[in-house]
């Protein structure tokens, strides 16, 4: 016989107003994705900061370059386009640049002279995360179309020290236009109080939303709808359960691989876009480490990868494997490199003379569901070649700090956007070791020389040359250990209309869509 349960009144009442409370957020999260006014995004973790100065991490980094303007960015096909410029010609190391007309910051005041030349010198600063990207330009200089009319266009020139092969694909599109005037007297409350020239105005900003009101007047592109709603769900599975609800509007590259089949299966609620992406999964080593700066070591840990099982079973096949930063479809890629076979045996072997069966190697990862399932599928390969590994996992922002601190072994990471080979100079030079994005503390100074070099090289052909044997000297040395290039998929809910997704996994293509 089933015994009856029996609450008290007020724990019955308690109980009630919980429920209560669970149903009006569904509702009222359901209610707000129907709206047609808001765009609601799902991302998976809060960016460090949205101040484009210091924003490094991929959030951060695409949602600023939505409240802000550079001169010219990168399109969904990854060719160059003008953002804040017109149109531009370069001769004799010297770039010039018309701006569009009618460019103005958010909070009414139009675009001067001096905002250019207080960005340039912003991102030149010694301070600068991406000051070593902007060494090439001399001088900037400004003034308007029209010097005797205020109101005309303005013009900016680059005067370059050298030629670089990389500034308008790779530099330029970070250098956001900033007000000089309210940047100055805001001082550190300008990172909560964001102006720019952008298409968004940042509205307000908790651990669980980003909220962007858009700039319905924006002289060159402004959004239909009132409001972008960046939701940050960090757990997997809750984020695929409220796309799948209905709860969100696009979810991209934020869907757990092994989830994208239950929105294909329906072709009436979802939209779902699979394409080649520029986005590299990889092991960082951090070669300060005494055990791992060894290279038989490396060898042994990526002989002991299965990366195929890991694709086929893990990643249901959404995935191919990777041999280095650049992406199959990018012209610089070097398509004869090849990784150490799958051979656990001689891992093992080689683990065991070297002495590392008793000592223990940690790799840490994100406390994403995705990258703590794919880390754990690497860790028990590892285990089974005999190595005493240990898996560590953080909250997005811990684990980023300790990357950025050098406090670890082993890190499960991803390179996303990567579209120049310039990124070789960024990822292994010396001379950009921590704080630098150097974080494996790589050095090889016949690499730095070539990793120079290949900033003044003008002719097409003899770059792509030259950086086949960059991504081979990196190659070789294992300077990281590369595991599987992404494709990209974004599910889209069939409310919204125009969605093209870009390949750099930026957020340029929501400002274009529509919603009803």
């Amino acid at each position: 016989m089933r015994t009856p349960i029996f609450f008290s009144k007020p724990l019955a009442l308690g109980l009630g107003i919980l429920l209560s409370s669970i149903w009006i957020l569904v509702s009222c999260t359901k209610r707000e994705a129907e709206d047609p006014t808001r765009l609601i995004v799902a991302i998976g973790a809060e960016p460090n900061t949205l101040d484009p100065r210091f924003a490094t991490d991929a959030y951060g980094m695409r949602i600023s370059a939505l409240l802000f303007n550079s001169l010219v960015r990168i399109d969904s096909d990854l060719k160059v386009v003008g953002d804040a410029a017109e149109s531009w010609n370069y001769q004799d190391l010297v770039y010039t640049f018309q701006l569009r007309p009618g460019l103005a910051f958010s909070n009414g005041r139009p675009l001067r002279r001096e905002d250019i030349l207080f960005s340039f010198e912003q991102y030149q600063s010694p301070s600068s995360p991406f000051a070593s990207s902007l060494e090439v330009i001399d001088k900037v200089e400004v003034e308007h179309k029209d010097k005797e009319d205020p109101d005309s266009p303005l013009i900016v020139r680059l005067f370059l020290k050298e030629f670089s092969a990389k500034l308008l694909t790779a530099d330029l599109p970070i250098v956001r236009i900033l007000p000089k005037e309210e940047t100055q007297s805001a001082g550190a409350e300008f990172s909560r109080n964001l102006i720019g020239t952008g298409s968004f105005v940042l509205e307000r900003q908790s651990s669980n939303e980003i909220v962007l009101r858009s700039r319905q007047d924006h002289s060159h592109a402004a959004p239909q709808y009132e409001r972008l709603v960046f939701k940050i769900i960090r757990d997997d599975f809750t984020r695929f359960q409220r796309t799948l609800k209905g709860e969100v509007d696009i979810a991209q590259a934020e869907i757990p691989l092994a989830r994208v089949s239950d929105f294909v299966k329906q072709p009436d609620r979802f939209e779902v876009h699979k394409y080649p992406g520029l986005a590299m999964s990889y092991i960082l080593v951090n070669l300060k480490d005494p055990v791992l700066s060894q290279k038989p070591v490396r060898k042994a840990i990526a002989q002991a990868l299965n990366r195929q099982e890991i694709i086929q079973y893990q990643l249901e096949g959404l995935a191919t494997e990777a041999t280095s930063i650049l992406t199959p479809t990018n012209p610089f890629f070097a398509s004869d490199l090849e990784n150490p076979a799958y051979e656990p045996s001689l891992a093992k072997q080689a683990f065991k003379e070297l002495g590392l069966g008793q000592q223990e190697i940690t790799l840490k990862t994100s406390n994403s569901q995705a990258a703590v399932a794919n880390a754990r599928v690497i860790g028990q390969q590892l285990r089974e070649a005999g190595l005493n590994l240990r898996l560590q996992s953080f909250e997005w922002g811990t684990f980023y700090g300790d990357i950025v601190k050098g406090q670890f072994q082993l890190a499960l990471m991803r390179w996303v956007g990567v579209m120049d080979p310039d990124i070789y100079r960024l990822a292994f030079h010396s001379s950009e070791k921590p704080p630098g994005r150097n974080r494996g503390s790589y050095v090889n100074t016949d690499l730095d020389q070539l990793l120079e070099k290949g900033l003044s090289i003008e002719d097409p052909q003899k770059r792509v040359a030259h950086y086949h044997q960059v991504q081979r000297i990196v190659h070789q040395d294992l300077a990281i250990i590369p595991l599987w290039y992404d494709q990209q998929v974004a599910v889209v809910n069939r409310r919204v209309q125009n969605f093209k997704p870009s390949q750099s996994g930026d957020y340029f293509p929501f400002i274009w869509v529509s919603k009803n």
